[in-house]
């Protein structure tokens, strides 16, 4: 059975993953007010990191390896937009504006109309709302409208953003499987398709095949240089490889 301090990092996990699930907004989630500088917001997310990262889970606690991954990555999130005084300005612009914005009335659009046509069929349209979706945490909604780009366009961004959102739906944890198929087949479709690189580096680091995570991120690099979140692991994977840590990744 879990030990004490685990059983607290357990309560602690499933807290959080509730959270997220409400859409808390990246001031919330690093628990920094909306002025805060950029050194708060760096000492919150490491204070946070040393918590949830997922090399922080232990063994006793496998089946919560999706969850913890869920949290690291919205604090991981939080704090790139909110470290980056650009991102920030945009973020808070765009809160500002939702909550000016007056409801829109509902679409005169006919079923079955050239405009309900046009709304329906654009992949690329059907690809952002998807990520509107799952940046809600709203996996089945997310999955629905990356399905349907992807079948108006089969794109291996697509399959690899659907994948994603069937991996990180809680509900589907008997579909993981099938979800890295999917991954796995984006990049045999695209090797430069960064975003499965890097989703199957994740997966690969949450398994403890540290070899093989490193791989898909330096991939994942290698398609796009510019990838925040694959030259993040592999500074973290470098500092471990320097500083190799006895118990986890932060003491």
């Amino acid at each position: 059975p879990p030990k004490p301090d685990e059983g607290r990092l357990a309560q602690q996990i499933e807290q959080r993953y509730a959270d997220i699930q409400t859409k808390k907004d990246h001031f919330v989630t690093l628990g920094v007010p909306q002025d805060a500088s950029r050194d708060q917001v760096k000492a919150a997310f490491l204070s946070l990191a040393k918590v949830f990262h997922p090399d922080r889970l232990p063994p006793s606690l496998p089946h919560l390896a999706p969850k913890i991954t869920a949290v690291f990555e919205s604090i991981r999130e939080a704090y790139e937009v909110l470290h980056d005084d650009a991102r920030r300005k945009s973020y808070q612009q765009a809160q500002q504006g939702a909550q000016a914005a007056p409801k829109p009335p509902a679409s005169s659009a006919r079923p079955g109309s050239p405009a309900a046509a046009r709304a329906d069929t654009n992949a690329d349209d059907l690809f952002r709302m998807g990520e509107v979706f799952f940046r809600k945490r709203d996996f089945a909604a997310a999955n629905e409208h990356y399905e349907r780009a992807h079948a108006l366009d089969p794109k291996p961004l697509y399959l690899a953003a659907r994948a994603w959102a069937v991996y990180m739906d809680p509900s589907r944890k008997a579909d993981m499987p099938r979800a890295k198929q999917w991954m796995a087949d984006a990049v045999r479709t695209d090797p430069n398709c960064d975003r499965a690189h890097y989703q199957l580096g994740v997966i690969a680091r949450v398994e403890g095949d540290m070899d093989r995570a490193e791989r898909h991120f330096r991939e994942a690099v290698r398609a796009n240089p510019k990838h925040l979140e694959a030259n993040q692991e592999l500074r973290l994977i470098d500092m471990r490889k320097k500083n190799p840590p006895k118990k986890g990744l932060f003491r």
